[in-house]
């Protein structure tokens, strides 16, 4: 397997993937079954959320304060976008003089979004020192739409303790997606020969002929959620407030920075890779390159009235002159010359639908979480959705000449060490069998999985492998 890019504390590593389904363009009409609602089950009215009392991890002279993020309504898929301060003081709130940073404010947005975990703000402080000297300092984070939290009383040093050192830092605050590890977007290179995978917290994987050449950076980019190939044999990542970030390939605009009335899900690619759509979870539609705008759910929606459930996907039409939208409850949306075959909109599901893709016929399949795959004018190969899975099932896609590929991911704590020699893992990282990700992953018993590992490189100072399998359908590549 070939390497992956790390940067700051994002969850990167060695990565098996499958290759992504690319969406791409077409003309505007649209056809859907998804039930709406004046009152949305999955929304709330703004960004309501508070903080998480902090958590205090040290090690090598620092201490690391870790918050988590508290959505107003459970399942509200939106971005909060708060200005938030760190402190280090006393109960009764005396600062001391020598902590640099101590109390600044930074903008930051948190976004909660469709089947992911909420975020964490995190910030550090190195080296934990402090004057005068005191036991009775504590971290608090304050926002004044958020409120303020506190941390337990910690165990204060004088600077001079640490050798020639006179001041710490407070470093600037940092959001970690809540599982940064998990996957939420792949891009094939031309003729399928290699293929990168995004990760949320911002790490990117490459196999193949894939290559590296960078990942979102600076100072708490937000949550990726998605990656698209260019023609300059690049890529562009997409991250959760419309932010697009171009490595090898030209930038051809984004919504980063503009206020957005739902966070950004996806990236698709235009048929010749000269182009790229962002999708939000409310089926806002932004064209930039060659790609043209052909209509969005949101325009086509009454007045007042919303998706019951959000957009987690988009997928291209065989011939790249349309594309669908899919919802977490199984509506379809089509638009374009992309045909309405059926979707699970208004039907149970025993979870949510968490990816679709389309095949070279002009139909589709769905996956949901639990292993569960969807025809609608498309060969079914079978799936495992009535069988307890160990890990849910994160994606589908197809090979250019149509079959199903799908994958899975688990992560196993595997023992906090330092990553492994190749090819010698921890043995509780070997529990699953091939066969099970391959059921997993809903492409029947047939086929084969490869296994690949990856070291997960947490901000919060811990370390846990990260299993990942490829499987492929039997008459897939």
């Amino acid at each position: 397997m070939s390497g992956s890019h790390v940067h700051l504390g994002r969850i990167v590593g060695r990565l098996a993937v499958a290759v992504a389904a690319l969406a791409t363009g077409g003309f505007a009409f649209l056809s859907a079954a998804v039930v709406l609602s004046s009152a949305p089950a999955a929304a709330s009215v703004g960004c309501g959320m508070s903080l998480g009392t902090p958590q205090v991890e040290g090690a090598a002279g620092s201490f690391a304060f870790v918050v988590a993020t508290i959505p107003a309504v459970a399942g509200q898929v939106c971005n909060a976008r708060i200005s938030v301060s760190g402190a280090i003081a006393t109960a009764s709130g005396a600062r001391p003089s020598n902590v640099n940073g101590n109390s600044l404010a930074y903008p930051v947005t948190v976004s909660f979004l469709p089947g992911q975990a909420p975020p964490t703000i995190l910030w550090q402080w190195s080296p934990h020192c402090a004057d005068p000297e005191s036991n009775n300092y504590r971290f608090s984070a304050s926002s004044t739409t958020a409120g303020t939290v506190f941390s337990s009383t910690l165990e204060g040093s004088a600077c001079s303790s640490f050798g020639d050192v006179s001041a710490s830092t407070l470093l600037a605050p940092e959001v970690f997606a809540g599982n940064a590890g998990s996957y939420v977007g792949v891009a094939a290179t031309f003729g399928d020969l290699g293929y990168w995978l995004a990760q949320a917290g911002g790490g990117i994987g490459v196999e193949g002929n894939a290559t590296d050449q960078g990942m979102p950076y600076g100072n708490s980019p937000p949550e990726t959620v998605g990656v698209a190939a260019a023609a300059s044999g690049g890529y562009w990542m997409a991250t959760s407030d419309g932010g697009v970030w171009a490595f090898g390939a030209p930038f051809l605009g984004s919504v980063g920075g503009t206020p957005l009335n739902a966070p950004v899900v996806g990236i698709a690619s235009t048929h010749d890779h000269g182009g790229y759509w962002l999708v939000a979870s409310d089926g806002g539609v932004f064209a930039f390159g060659d790609a043209k705008f052909f209509g969005s759910v949101r325009g086509v929606l009454p007045p007042g009235q919303s998706l019951n459930q959000p957009v987690v996907g988009i997928a291209s039409s065989s011939d790249g002159l349309g594309y669908w939208m899919v919802a977490s409850d199984g509506g379809i949306f089509a638009f374009g010359d992309a045909h309405f075959w059926g979707s699970m909109g208004g039907m149970h599901l025993n979870k949510p639908v968490v990816g679709m893709v389309g095949n070279t016929l002009g139909g589709y399949w769905l996956v949901a979480s639990d292993g569960g795959v969807l025809s609608f004018d498309a060969t079914f190969y079978g799936s495992l959705g009535s069988i307890p899975l160990v890990a849910p099932v994160s994606r589908i896609t197809s090979t250019t000449d149509g079959p199903a590929t799908g994958w899975s991911q688990e992560t196993v704590g595997c023992s906090p060490l330092a990553m492994h020699p190749s090819g010698a893992h921890p043995p509780e990282c070997e529990r699953r069998t091939p066969q099970r990700h391959h059921a997993a992953a809903g492409l029947g018993t047939g086929g084969r999985c490869v296994r690949g590992f990856a070291l997960n490189r947490s901000s919060a100072l811990k370390h846990q492998y990260l299993r990942q399998v490829k499987c492929s359908a039997p008459n897939g590549v």
